[in-house]
């Protein structure tokens, strides 16, 4: 009687040790998995923290960016102004003078070209005279204009009214104007000889 009740003590005992154990293995994993749920913040933390450490270097960049592009803007626009404030304004005499002259060898580097004047208007229009090599003769046909105005636009693209002759009496009165207008103060001065210059050349060339 006394062993049976001792060995269901020693079972009860034992149940009791096993649920112990089981209490203790259930409270280890627990507390085991404490940590990863403290992980689990600190992930979230450092998600600020990223961004936190990101947004100040990326910041000043990106509003640095913003001001260039602003200041850019501004700086082309004040360009920009200057520019159309400098087409606006009219050339000199010497200015028109030095960019005469460069027309004037850029013509006279077409082979069938002996010689050639060029002068200027305040308006930016362009008389050319020429005289030609003796062994040509075909004239100023409209093979040789374009020739002409195709060598006076690479001096300057800008210039776009081109009258042409290669009447005598015309160059002469072409290279006289060129002349006098060196010695102006302003190209305005002799506005009026050179439109009616420009309208004889403009007539002769309409009346061919």
């Amino acid at each position: 009687m006394k062993k049976g009740f001792l060995v269901l003590l020693c079972i009860v005992m034992a149940g009791m040790v096993l649920s112990g154990c089981a209490a203790r293995t259930a409270s280890g994993t627990t507390a085991t998995a404490a940590p990863i749920t403290t992980n689990s913040p600190m992930g979230t933390t450092n998600a600020p923290g990223s961004a936190a450490t990101v947004s100040p270097d990326m910041s000043p960049d990106m509003n640095n960016g913003a001001a260039m592009g602003a200041q850019t803007g501004t700086t082309a626009g004040t360009m920009n102004a200057a520019n159309t404030n400098g087409a606006a304004t009219a050339m000199t005499p010497a200015q028109a003078g030095r960019l005469a002259e460069q027309i004037e060898e850029a013509v006279e580097r077409i082979s069938e070209i002996d010689d050639a004047e060029v002068v200027i208007g305040n308006d930016s229009r362009v008389l050319v005279a020429v005289e030609f090599e003796d062994q040509y003769q075909a004239g100023l046909d409209d093979r040789m204009k374009q020739m002409i105005v195709q060598a006076v636009q690479k001096v300057d693209d800008g210039l776009k009214d081109i009258e042409i002759t290669d009447d005598d009496t015309l160059y002469g009165q072409v290279k006289g104007l060129g002349e006098r207008l060196a010695n102006a103060t302003g190209l305005d001065e002799l506005a009026d000889d050179f439109g009616d210059l420009w309208d004889r050349i403009t007539g002769r060339s309409e009346a061919r």
